[in-house]
């Protein structure tokens, strides 16, 4: 028996907060995390969805530092 990806349960949390309603489904994710160690040492680590290629993850990190972003916070 294999463990569970911990992306399916991203992509579930995820989607049960759809910005637009329940009817929009969530084709791909991009997510960066922030950790701190006992030490008080912080780092950074990256995850994808497993339908989200890589390439497409660096897109969405990109548009997220330099895209413009809506007035509207819940879009």
């Amino acid at each position: 028996m294999t463990d569970a990806d911990p992306r399916d349960a991203i992509h579930e949390a995820i989607q049960a907060h759809a910005p637009r309603g329940e009817d929009a489904v969530l084709t791909g994710w991009a997510l960066v995390c922030e950790w701190m160690d006992h030490d008080g040492e912080r780092w950074l680590s990256k995850a994808h969805a497993s339908s989200t290629p890589m390439w497409t993850a660096r897109g969405m990190h990109h548009e997220a530092i330099y895209g413009e972003w809506p007035e509207r916070g819940d879009d």
